[in-house]
């Protein structure tokens, strides 16, 4: 029986029935939150999302100027929570959910927005601390004149302060390994961007849904079983970081291609 266990539960200093039972629960427990998350994706797969908000942005995140790109992410990601708080917050809230969401309410402001998701788990942390670094950028860069300035912040944000997430996508099979070695500072940028939006874009829609289903968000969004939207969002994705490293690599500036919608399948 000492083969059935995990080993953690084997190393534990209790009895062989006690081990057994904890063995018995887990396992009910997992085939339970499996079956759960994939009720979940097979509910979403059902749902048509449109996407063309996410095209936009992710053009524009290959072509624009750099210094605007703090201003541009943090207005779609803004965007983006706010269409979540509208979806999951009740339509009976005291004083009205629209109050909230506007003019001096205590979700009006991106920041406040930022902590509230947070604070709750609506959205993974590690994107809200993506975001919020943006976010502090976005208002130096914004509120001042100088170039210099702006770009020595940006370098900051680079060098030190994001998630090197591109060292998570070079897998030598749909982009090359260690791409990222080839690429200036500003293409590097370019293509956190584009992965902390599409994430930002993708959790907005079902990490707080399987939260108040009491799901395990990353089993219910990442599991084995695929949702159609998460296939569609790191599709366009991996082809605007793509087009990054062609622009780059030619020093011509990329033509995106319009990305289809991500309509159930």
């Amino acid at each position: 029986m000492t083969d059935s266990w995990d080993p953690d539960i084997a190393a534990l200093s209790l009895t062989d029935v006690e081990k057994n039972g904890l063995q018995v629960f887990r396992n009910y427990t997992s085939a339970f939150e499996k079956s759960a998350a994939e009720r979940f994706v097979s509910e979403s797969n059902r749902t048509d999302y449109d996407s063309s908000k996410l095209n936009g942005i992710l053009s524009l995140i290959v072509v624009e100027d750099v210094r605007f790109l703090p201003v541009i992410a943090c207005s779609f990601s803004d965007e983006q929570l706010e269409g979540m708080f509208k979806r999951e917050i009740p339509s009976g809230v005291p004083g009205g959910r629209s109050s909230m969401l506007s003019g001096y309410g205590s979700l009006s402001r991106f920041s406040q927005r930022i902590q509230v998701a947070y604070a709750f788990n609506w959205i993974g942390t590690d994107i809200l601390e993506e975001l919020d670094r943006l976010r502090k950028i976005r208002n130096d860069t914004s509120h001042s004149w100088d170039i210099n300035s702006v770009r020595g912040k940006l370098d900051l944000l680079i060098d030190g302060r994001m998630t090197k997430i591109e060292e998570q996508l070079g897998d030598g099979i749909r982009l090359p390994e260690r791409f990222w070695e080839r690429l200036p500072k500003e293409a590097i940028f370019r293509i956190r961007l584009i992965w902390v939006l599409g994430r930002c874009f993708y959790e907005s829609h079902l990490y707080a849904a399987a939260i108040k289903l009491r799901l395990n968000p990353q089993l219910a969004l990442y599991g084995e079983e695929k949702t159609n939207l998460l296939v569609c969002v790191a599709a366009k994705c991996l082809e605007a970081t793509k087009e990054v490293i062609s622009a780059t690599q030619s020093n011509t500036a990329p033509n995106p291609a319009t990305p289809a919608s991500c309509a159930p399948v």
